[in-house]
């Protein structure tokens, strides 16, 4: 073999760059006043390609504070809550970094004695975290539309033709508004409605990581869907979706109704919603976080992962608290249309502890009930139950 033929078969040699250290010391949070315009425009970016969770592009809206890599190409929203940082919407930034951001959040966290708590990761996303030393609970389950191929047919959609016949039959349509000044120009009126549908529930407010955060001014790449009378325009309800993963998927996060709308107004929203984006050619609809679904099944149990406490709090929560606030509830009307359930955990960099329960009830606003409306729903659900 010649020379210049074995040049030819010698493959070059390849030398990595060294990786980039990152200081715990370079996590400055940045209140949201603060933010620079550019800041902004980052923050629509990430939320919109590389969301995972419905709760993902709350960062444009949310109260949070946020906090960027020192690379700059990646982001998450912070609720910091005395010693701990509450952040949902898991990490905004392209999968190849996410192992390095988590490794990165355990020391800042762990230099500044703050204990952080991650909420919605997905089963995919949860190695990182396992193999840089969170502690991993089981949340719940995150009911999923599997779009391509929904057609509502057979017995198990009857419950959703029908309510969607009544509807129409109601002289209801579905539209959408996309005009931004339009949207604005509606903001008071979807805020009626949110209050309204929310005046006699233990929580009048909608509970900070558990719920969405709404802004009718601010919706961004949301798009907003309103139920209305076709004759004289009177909005009924509507529904505003966020986007995740780059746009091929869309979370149903806030939905509201008035209290005098036809039966089955958000269930009419739903399917016909669905049925655009399945039109468009999206992949996914997330119906948003069960939480306590499933934490005691058998597999959750025998694997011997997280809390003991904390899965039991959930558990409880899940099925014997109705009254304060009516996730089984929520979970049968979801179930109405036949998603599939994807496990979701939290990711909490040191040890869970009464402590971080607690910082949890204050962060979500679940230490703030309505005594009125508690007093009110308890005495109904004993009623319901004798």
């Amino acid at each position: 073999m010649s020379p210049i033929e074995l040049l030819r078969q010698t493959k070059p040699t390849v030398r990595s760059e060294p990786e980039v250290i990152w200081s715990a010391t370079d996590a400055p949070l940045i209140p949201r006043s603060d933010l620079t315009d550019r800041q902004r425009e980052q923050l629509d970016d990430f939320a919109y390609r590389y969301g995972l969770a419905p709760e993902s592009y709350d960062i444009l809206v949310s109260d949070s504070a946020v906090l960027f890599t020192p690379c700059g190409r990646g982001v998450i929203s912070v609720l910091p809550d005395r010693k701990c940082w509450h952040i949902p919407g898991g990490i905004l930034a392209p999968d190849e970094l996410k192992p390095k951001i988590v490794r990165w959040l355990k020391q800042v966290g762990d230099a500044a004695g703050k204990t952080l708590v991650m909420y919605s990761i997905t089963p995919e996303d949860v190695g990182p975290f396992r193999d840089a030393g969170y502690e991993v609970n089981f949340l719940g389950v995150e009911p999923t539309l599997n779009l391509g191929s929904i057609d509502w047919s057979g017995s198990e959609h009857r419950w959703v033709r029908r309510q969607t016949s009544f509807c129409k039959r109601s002289s209801l349509e579905v539209v959408e508004i996309s005009d931004e000044i339009d949207r604005r120009a509606l903001a008071g009126e979807l805020m009626e409605i949110l209050t309204e549908d929310l005046a006699g529930r233990t929580y009048p407010k909608p509970l900070r990581l558990l719920e969405g955060a709404f802004d009718p001014a601010r919706l961004s790449r949301r798009r907003l869907f309103v139920a209305r009378d076709k004759a004289d325009r009177r909005m009924f309800g509507f529904l505003a979706c966020s986007p995740m993963e780059n746009g091929s998927a869309w979370a149903f996060e806030t939905y509201r109704k008035r209290d005098s709308a036809p039966r089955g107004t958000i269930p009419f929203l739903f399917r016909e919603v669905t049925d655009r984006l399945q039109s468009e050619g999206v992949c996914r609809v997330s119906l948003c976080l069960v939480p306590g679904k499933g934490v005691n099944s058998p597999e959750n149990v025998a694997s011997g992962e997280g809390h003991p406490t904390v899965r039991r709090l959930l558990d409880v929560w899940y099925r014997r608290m109705s009254a304060v606030f009516n996730i089984q509830g929520q979970d049968y009307f979801k179930q109405r249309f036949r998603p599939t359930d994807d496990p979701r955990y939290t990711c909490v960099s040191s040890k869970s502890s009464v402590w971080t329960l607690m910082s949890f009830l204050r962060t979500t606003g679940a230490l703030k009930p309505s005594p009125v409306n508690l007093m009110r729903n308890v005495w109904r659900s004993l009623h319901r139950k004798s």
